[in-house]
């Protein structure tokens, strides 16, 4: 198994407000391997920004890490300062491919003004090498290397989260984070990116942690995964595991609230309600108002993470997880879907 790269550990992250601080991330925990591809999965809300933005240094003003350990390569990087961050990690060991590729690239800069920019800061690359480091990755993410001084505004949505994709990929970073990045595309160049990031994965040893709401995607696409409600993790482990045997209400539900092209007639899962705005100690299960199995225990006390099934790494913060899917099933006359028939 390979070495841990990013360990995220009992991560609580909050914002400061006019009344008590929102709790936006709760005691959040999972780890990142070398050459391995992680989803973070939930739905809009549910605290994947502003974890995967504790990590890069990138809060708001008003948020802040409370508690937790952030370990990249085993040294602790939550207490890092901006400059301590951009020395060390920043570019050249995490990259992030932000949502919304038009709010992302400067306008007024063309793309190899922007990556001369980059590669001046964190390299000692002179202006050719950089350019044609610049053409070399243009080619890689299926961009004409002729357009690497164009601007943004030239290229198509598509093309621009290419680029994004492109300059992410500029300093050979252990890590991608990308952050919905498909959000604004059409289907058939959401295929394509995926495409490219699928090829990125087979030819280099790059990890990646891909943040998105669609479930389906990250069982697609990824090795390990977690899933968020509500600022809590409530179940991490290998994609396959939590596909055949998830072990959480809301991961249940969530799975098959997505269509499945092989039932076209089956019905969607509704996840009734909404999720809480915590404020404060989160010492109660975030899903406990909209689960259909809560009892009055999952009010009263956070859910322990712990193990789950036959795979070390799978786990699941839910009182009931040992019955729940068993429930589920009596309750819906479902039979099992085991991932190799996907």
């Amino acid at each position: 198994m390979a070495d841990p790269l990013l360990e995220i550990e009992d991560l609580t992250v909050k914002y400061r407000t006019q009344g008590e601080a929102v709790t936006a991330v709760s005691n959040a925990s999972f780890t990142v391997r070398e050459g391995e591809y992680f989803g973070l999965v939930g739905e809009s809300g549910c605290g994947k920004t502003t974890l995967i933005k504790s990590i890069l240094g990138g809060l708001d003003d008003n948020g802040y890490i409370d508690s937790g350990t952030i370990r990249y390569r085993g040294e602790e990087i939550q207490d890092y300062s901006d400059d301590q961050l951009n020395e060390t990690l920043r570019w050249k060991e995490v990259s992030w491919i932000p949502q919304g590729s038009m709010s992302s690239l400067d306008p007024l800069q063309r793309i190899d003004e922007q990556a001369i920019e980059i590669g001046r800061i964190h390299t000692d690359r002179n202006r050719e090498e950089i350019l044609e480091r610049l053409r070399e990755l243009f080619d890689i993410v299926g961009l004409q290397e002729s357009r690497i001084s164009d601007y943004p505004h030239q290229f198509s949505g598509g093309m621009q989260q290419r680029a994004l994709i492109a300059l992410a990929l500029f300093l050979n970073p252990a890590i991608i984070v990308a952050d919905e990045p498909t959000t604004a595309l059409d289907v058939i160049m959401q295929d394509q990116v995926f495409k490219y990031l699928d090829e990125i994965k087979e030819d280099r040893d790059t990890s990646m942690i891909l943040v998105t709401h669609d479930i389906s995607v990250v069982f697609e696409s990824c090795d390990q995964m977690a899933i968020m409600h509500a600022g809590q993790v409530a179940e991490r482990g290998p994609v396959t595991e939590v596909f055949d045997n998830p072990r959480h209400p809301y991961s249940i539900l969530l799975q098959e609230a997505f269509p499945d092209v092989r039932y076209p007639d089956r019905e969607l899962e509704i996840i009734d309600g909404s999720p809480p705005q915590n404020v404060g100690t989160v010492d109660y299960c975030t899903f406990a108002d909209r689960c259909p199995w809560a009892v009055e225990d999952c009010r009263v006390e956070a859910p322990p993470t712990r193990e789950v099934g036959d795979h070390a790494d799978h786990a699941a913060a839910c009182i009931r997880s040992d019955e729940v899917l068993e429930i589920y099933r009596e309750e819906r006359g479902k039979q099992p879907v085991e991932s190799d028939s996907v």
